[in-house]
């Protein structure tokens, strides 16, 4: 199977006309190739890239086997949240349907909305995040009621998580107001701590959890790294980030270690 990788530009030639209109052109493809297309939906240009690529590969009588998505744009914005939403993930969806890709992978994606409205996807786990965390007698520390669903497979994923701590997060749609209590803080006191979620934006939610604990060492692992605030006040709170490339962004701080989001089927 070849390979098109819209992140790293390997197959594929993109250029910008002075309109801003994007275009891209496919190399190294012929008739009847059966083709994997990786892209981290980023942004909208991304979206309009993938889209162009599809078409491509149908003009080259192409068989499009398998779209890899590390990143999904939109995924957060899965339902109605005020009066007149446009539902994002949706429209993100139709359009990747419309590529007509014989399987999507899609990595810890943010619910399962997206699964299910995106055709013939199948969601990766973060399982080798989990896996990453190398500290002994843990605390593994839930932020929100989404994440709450997972911590049963966190724990047999690694063995080094011992006890839980669950937080009570509330967030004012209209405002984008952060409320947060972590409910045991006692538990965290002089140990090991790990905060496991699926997306990091600007962090208040992990900076918020870090102001109520005092851990001996704290580490957090998100799948899906924005960091749109920068490093500075996680490097204050936090002894180590992990993080995946899913993003398709270098960090630069000193705390973070990346790994591959998706490894090669």
């Amino acid at each position: 199977m070849k390979t098109i990788n819209l992140n790293t530009a390997e197959g594929i030639r993109f250029t910008l006309f002075p309109d801003n209109q994007p275009h891209v052109n496919i190399q190294g493809i012929e008739e009847g190739d059966e083709v994997k297309v990786i892209c981290s939906l980023t942004d909208s240009a991304k979206v309009i890239q993938l889209l162009q690529t599809a078409n491509a590969l149908d003009n080259l009588f192409a068989v499009k086997k398998l779209l890899v998505i590390p990143y999904l744009m939109a995924a957060r914005y899965d339902r109605l949240m005020q009066h007149g939403d446009s539902i994002d993930i949706k429209v993100i969806a139709d359009l990747i349907n419309s590529c007509g890709f014989a399987k999507v992978w899609l990595f810890d994606v943010h619910s399962e909305v997206s699964s299910l409205l995106i055709k013939n996807a199948v969601n990766i786990s973060n399982r080798q995040m989990v896996e990453q965390y190398q500290l002994e007698n843990a605390v593994l520390i839930c932020p929100d009621a989404g994440a709450a669903k997972k911590v049963g497979k966190y724990f047999e994923w690694n063995k080094n998580l011992k006890d839980i701590v669950y937080c009570s997060k509330n967030r004012d749609l209209a405002t984008g107001r952060l409320t947060l209590e972590v409910l045991e803080p006692g538990e965290c006191e002089n140990r090991n701590c790990v905060i496991i979620d699926d997306i990091c934006d600007g962090g208040a939610t992990f900076l918020a959890i870090a102001e109520k604990i005092k851990p001996a060492h704290l580490t957090l692992i998100v799948s899906h790294g924005i960091f749109s605030k920068g490093f500075a006040a996680l490097e204050q709170k936090f002894n180590q980030v992990i993080v995946s490339d899913s993003f398709n962004k270098s960090y630069k701080s000193g705390i973070v270690k990346t790994i591959a989001a998706i490894p090669e089927p």
